[in-house]
């Protein structure tokens, strides 16, 4: 990581949470309560784990240990 680059405004592990909250209570995105980070941010970072593949690694891991 270069000095240039930003820093997170929030964890991953926040958006994270937010994601399975979101999948857990079948809310909109906007929905979110407000002590998690704003939906915007979630959502994007979710379109990124999509494109990035990650949903699927995940889920092959998960398989993999059952």
């Amino acid at each position: 990581m270069t000095e240039e680059a930003s820093q997170r405004e929030h964890p991953l592990r926040d958006v994270f949470n937010a994601v399975r909250y979101v999948v857990r209570a079948g809310c909109p995105w906007r929905m979110l309560p407000h002590d998690l980070p704003p939906w915007a941010i979630v959502y994007q970072q979710w379109q990124r784990w999509i494109k990035a593949g990650c949903l699927e690694a995940m889920a092959h891991d998960l398989r993999m240990l059952l």
